[in-house]
């Protein structure tokens, strides 16, 4: 249950990280492609990049602590 519930608040983490890295990304590459006129290519940028980022960051890091995260071993009850 540990395991799961850590894995979750991860994935919460990772959501919100990857969502404003992926939306600052895209925002700063469509106004390098199309120009900056009233930041009308930004904003399309973290239209786009906010759910995606959230959803690929979600994903990834619940799978990453589902996948690699081992608990501890409990010690013998002596």
């Amino acid at each position: 249950m540990g395991r799961l519930l850590l894995a979750t608040a991860a994935a919460l983490l990772g959501a919100v990280v990857g969502a404003g890295l992926l939306a600052m990304a895209l925002a700063i590459l469509f106004t390098a492609i199309w120009g900056g006129f009233e930041g009308s290519a930004a904003m399309g940028g973290v239209t786009v990049g906010l759910p995606l980022g959230a959803i690929a960051g979600f994903v990834i890091v619940g799978w990453l602590v589902l996948h690699f995260w081992k608990p501890a071993p409990k010690p013998p009850v002596s």
